[in-house]
């Protein structure tokens, strides 16, 4: 088990944001961590989010410009092993 943090900033205009995790299991569901959203350029400066994992699988985090102007997308990660006892 572990737990996955991510904070990301996108510099420039509107854009659609939106993250999932898909199992690597075949009978494994996706599970919707944050519905897609549009984030404006006035709206947070910071997207700060997280997601405790408990099977292997990965991440996905959806970034939608869609307008043709170039943007800047600024992202950091952490993962968090649980300790076991």
């Amino acid at each position: 088990v572990c737990t996955l943090v991510w904070e990301l900033r996108v510099l420039g205009w509107d854009v659609s944001y939106g993250a999932e995790f898909v199992p690597d299991a075949e009978d494994g569901y996706t599970v919707i961590i944050q519905k897609t959203r549009k984030v404006a350029a006035t709206d947070e400066p910071v997207i700060r989010n997280s997601y405790k994992i408990g099977e292997s699988g990965k991440v996905i985090l959806k970034i939608e410009n869609a307008t043709s102007k170039k943007k800047k997308l600024l992202y950091r990660f952490k993962t968090k092993v649980a300790e076991s006892n």
